[in-house]
């Protein structure tokens, strides 16, 4: 049994543990391959003998000298279990990500869990990115691999034995209350050896066509960080879903769409108001920004910086330079120092002899409501407002001095 991944020597890799023998199978592979490996395990207690796998793996760890990170699920579970507990771990598992800076989140799917979800697809007719499981994907910016969708069940299980690795079996997996444990037992653990390669063949066909079909979509979406609504509108519903798939996979934000989800990007799209904004998660979000679509992360809180002197300022909103002079931004040696900060309620700017309303103009400039609560005004030591960069698509500064805004 072998995992086919390249390995970088240098490189920290997470490995999502339970005990079970899919993972533990995974987890001795690995440690064929790397010393490097830390071992991430959630306790759900939700069965009697979930404080002794703890135990037993946190112990397996020390003796083979592996990290061991643990998180107490709580006890209490908010809404559809399986949802909830999949969202607290997948939240563990990234903040592990980032504590350890991991180049890899390992997982233990195998090719039984593969045919389990290519037939809960097709039961539910669901709208799919891909059919069955994906063998790497990005999510909450992690890597996520999954290396033995390959090997079966039962697989993974003989290696345990022949490899004297320990584990513990859930028994929870017998129970038949959830879908996905009724077509395990049931249709998987029953199929023939040419049943399996059936579906399995079944599997690569109906994704080799299914790419097909995202790289004709693609071609219209490559690349790009907003779609034209106008030409969203003109796709096939298939090919609506598409071009909102490749506009996450552009912006390496890979975050599940369903199909209500997808009904409601159309139905905002469709909208005659401008600015509306479409959660997909907690951290991202779509924007219908008048006559396009755009993707940003959750948005940014208010900020105030100062520049005491003609100089430059570097910040993750915005960056300038005005160590030779900004006359062209209507800024002098006796403003100094600005305050360079973001819209409040009542602040009002001059254009061409007369007081404008700052609200009224990024109304005017068709600016959009994201972009508002961060757009920087500059104002002087008096208080008084003496610039505000006009708004434009791509806005950068020009060569003389330069004022470029970032947007997220």
């Amino acid at each position: 049994m072998i995992i086919n991944y390249s390995f970088d020597t240098n490189a920290t890799y997470l490995v999502a543990c339970s005990y079970g023998p899919d993972s533990m199978a995974l987890l001795h592979l690995l440690m064929q391959k790397t010393a490097k490996i830390v071992v991430c395990h959630v306790n759900y207690h939700k069965r009697n003998i979930s404080d002794f796998e703890e135990e037993s793996l946190r112990a397996y760890c020390l003796e083979h000298n592996l990290g061991f990170e643990k998180f107490d699920a709580p006890k209490t579970a908010t809404g559809n279990f399986q949802s909830w507990a999949r969202e607290l771990r997948y939240q563990f598992f990234a903040d592990m990500y980032e504590k350890h800076r991991a180049s890899a989140l390992f997982v233990a799917h195998q090719q039984d869990d593969l045919i389990e979800t290519y037939l809960i697809q097709k039961q539910r007719n669901s709208r799919v990115n891909y059919y069955g499981i994906e063998p790497v994907i990005l999510m909450k910016n992690m890597t996520i691999v999954r290396p033995l969708l390959s090997f079966s069940k039962q697989d993974l299980l003989d290696y345990c034995h022949e490899n004297r690795v320990p584990f513990s079996i859930d028994v929870s997996n017998f129970e038949t209350k959830y879908l996905r444990n009724k077509i395990r037992l049931q249709v998987v653990a029953r199929l023939t050896e040419i049943e399996r390669y059936q579906i399995l063949k079944e599997i690569n066909e109906n994704n080799d066509m299914l790419l097909a079909q995202k790289s004709e979509v693609a071609k219209k979406v490559q690349a790009k960080k907003e779609l034209s609504i106008k030409s969203l509108l003109e796709l096939s519903e298939k090919d609506f879903a598409r071009a909102i798939d490749q506009l996450l996979k552009n912006r390496r934000k890979f975050v599940p769409i369903s199909s209500a989800q997808i009904a409601e990007i159309k139905k905002a799209c469709q909208s005659q108001t401008p600015n509306i904004e479409i959660k997909l998660s907690n951290e991202i979000s779509l924007f219908k920004e008048y006559d396009v679509l755009s993707l940003s992360g959750a948005n940014q809180a208010s900020y105030s910086f100062t520049l005491e002197k003609p100089g430059s300022l570097e910040t993750d909103y915005f960056a300038l330079d005005f160590s030779h002079g900004a006359e062209d931004r209507n800024v002098h040696d006796e403003d100094y120092p600005l305050t360079i900060r973001t819209y409040k309620p009542g602040d009002k700017y001059e254009v061409g002899g007369h007081l404008c309303a700052v609200r009224r103009l990024f109304i005017d400039w068709k600016m959009p409501t994201r972009l508002r609560a961060t757009w920087p005004l500059v104002v002087n030591k008096g208080g008084t407002i003496i610039y505000v960069p006009r708004y434009r698509r791509d806005f950068a500064g020009d060569k003389k001095t330069k004022f470029e805004i970032k947007v997220v």
